[in-house]
């Protein structure tokens, strides 16, 4: 409870000047970076203060309906945030309120709830742009790792924060700021927070409570980012949806550099292919693949000759390769492993299977590789990749990875990176082949077959160096969709997915055959224009937009995008220029928009 200093003023006019610039011109000093809970707060003591009563804020837990005051000298305003109680205010005086002051009370709890709303999209808009900027510096992980996490525990008032990898049941600390218990960067006790959303807890073995947010595409939530607050600070939930955004930008950033970090992992292999031992080299493949795919703790790799031969064991992690190499499997028993998809297995798609799977009876796979299994760690499978390998149409490997602990510990993500396997595999079988196979993977986006943000950097570099020894104006064409966050809300990221592939076509469609388009990531594209002046980039940009515009998802939902154009050399000489000008007429045209 406060008690101000000043005298009791109930004249109307008075209290509206005391609270106007509070509750309509928001100084700047409360621009940016203030909390929900903060301006409330501040609103009801500069209340308190312009009436010269005592004031109490009561966060959450309230009734749907108001309460009654307590006394006929107090009034409660209750304030909503996304439809939800969100705090009751409390203003007791040595007198009743008039009805004047009554009512300018209501409608200052009124104007609260729009503007903590207005306060916290304008907190996430100004947060995601930071966040961007840094996840997209071209610094070491660690670096982009500690500063996201810096700038996130500074956007939402934590006292510190941990930013973890889920690689099996257990976490791994990739960065941390401010103190951390040494109990808090070693625990594995976060495993249920990765299956749900944004959960609040008491931090262990340290004072203060702690908020849990998982980041990640698919589910389970590979990455994990917890923030320590002071004691009761995890249950002013008005910070929540700025982490919920920041985890939703921040996902298919972190999920790129992980496929970023398979693929150039799978080119070096590639490249030692040549002057390595092939049994070796079956092995480093199977290992990288087990410390690579989220999920993977265990797995093995069956190889065969020619179409009619026995596939035969050749690497194995978890199991006894000593063991395993003494039988064979036919394929009719690696086929009854796989599973009925026949299409799958012609096509050398990856396939998940879970305990339920592998508990069913599996003729030869169980009576003759099982019976050389260590049969504690077999039996204790939980899920399995099963990932077939080609050979000019013919399945000539198989790769098996394995968790042995959690039925649940495979995602999406983890289907997608193993399928990345699949051509350095066949490699062996075929080195030539698989070589091309490897470098058109490392630069094309495999949701819009569009190159990838790697691809276009390096086209963008070749094209600004061949510029700068002619008289060439290159243009960049930086676009993204607007509210399309809606459509995987919605929808669901399935739908998602395939409106990105319908931008894709668009994008295409709107574009001159020598100009190359690319996806950067989330609903980002971007596309090279080569000799194009800022008028002709101006004109395909607004031909791209009506080609977007025509896009109808669900008969009901009508695509548009946000568009910026920059040209070397008047924009810029550097592609970072570019791209940077390109990003903030593209940002201005988005606020013109709303």
């Amino acid at each position: 409870m406060r008690k101000p200093s000043a005298e009791p003023n109930h004249d109307r006019t008075g209290i509206r000047w005391a609270l106007a610039e509070r509750l309509l011109g928001i100084p700047a000093s409360m621009r940016g970076l203030q909390q929900p809970e903060e301006f409330v707060e501040g609103a009801a003591h500069a209340a308190a203060a312009a009436l010269g009563v005592d004031v109490v804020v009561r966060w959450s837990g309230l009734s749907a309906e108001p309460l009654p005051p307590p006394d006929p000298r107090a009034t409660r305003l209750k304030v909503l945030w996304q439809d939800s109680p969100f705090a009751a205010i409390d203003l007791m005086g040595e007198e009743s309120f008039t009805p004047e002051v009554e009512a300018l009370l209501r409608h200052m709890a009124t104007d609260l709830t729009h503007d903590i709303d207005a306060l916290t999209n304008r907190t996430i808009r100004y947060a995601q742009r930071a966040l961007v900027g840094i996840l997209r510096a071209e610094d070491e992980p660690e670096v982009v790792a500690h500063n996201a996490v810096a700038m996130v525990v500074e956007r939402v008032g934590a006292e510190a924060g941990l930013l973890l990898n889920r690689h099996t049941e257990s976490f791994g600390v990739l960065a941390a700021v401010g103190a951390w218990p040494e109990e808090a960067e070693g625990a594995s006790g976060w495993r249920a927070a990765a299956h749900e959303g944004i959960t609040s807890q008491h931090a262990v073995g340290h004072p203060g409570d702690l908020v849990t947010c998982p980041i990640s595409s698919t589910s389970p939530a590979r990455f994990m980012l917890l923030l320590r607050f002071p004691a009761g600070g995890a249950e002013r939930r008005g910070r929540y949806p700025v982490l919920d955004e920041l985890a939703r930008t921040a996902a298919p950033y972190m999920d790129a550099r992980r496929r970023d970090l398979v693929l150039t992992e799978l080119l070096e292999l590639n490249r030692v292919s040549e002057s390595t031992a092939t049994v070796e080299l079956y092995g480093k493949v199977l290992k990288t693949a087990v410390d690579l795919i989220p999920g993977a703790e265990a797995g093995s790799l069956l190889t065969r000759d020619s179409p009619s031969d026995a596939f035969e064991y050749q690497a194995a992690i978890g199991f006894d390769l000593g063991g395993l190499r003494s039988s064979t499997v036919s394929e009719v028993d690696m086929r009854a492993w796989y599973g009925p998809e026949e299409r799958g297995w012609r096509l050398g798609l990856p396939r998940l299977l879970t305990r339920a799977d592998v508990d069913i009876d599996l003729h030869g796979i169980r009576s003759s590789p099982g019976a050389d299994l260590e049969a504690a760690a077999y039996h204790s499978i939980q899920a399995t990749i099963c990932l077939p390998v080609l050979r000019d149409g013919v399945v000539m490997a198989a790769l098996n990875l394995d968790n042995l602990t959690d039925r649940a510990a495979f995602g999406r993500d983890s289907t997608n990176l193993a399928h990345l396997f699949g051509s350095p595999l066949s490699s062996l079988l075929h080195r030539q082949q698989t070589r091309d196979v490897l470098r058109r993977a490392a630069l094309i986006d495999d949701l819009t077959n569009l190159g990838n943000r790697r691809a276009f950097d390096q086209a963008l570099a070749r094209e600004i160096a061949r510029a700068a020894r002619s008289t060439d104006r290159p243009s960049v064409l930086l676009l993204d969709l607007r509210d399309f966050k809606l459509i995987n809300d919605r929808l669901g990221h399935a739908v998602g997915d395939e409106a990105l592939a319908l931008v894709a076509r668009a994008l295409e469609r709107g574009l001159r055959a020598t100009d190359f388009p690319a996806r950067r990531g989330g609903d980002e594209f971007v596309a090279l224009l080569p000799d194009t002046t800022a008028t002709e980039a101006a004109v395909i940009g607004e031909r791209v937009q009506a080609e977007i515009a025509k896009l109808v998802i669900h008969d009901t939902i009508r695509l548009h995008a946000n568009i910026g154009v920059a040209t070397a050399p008047d924009d810029g000489k550097t592609a970072a220029d570019l791209l940077r000008v390109a990003d903030e007429r593209m940002y201005l045209e988005k606020l013109g928009a709303r």
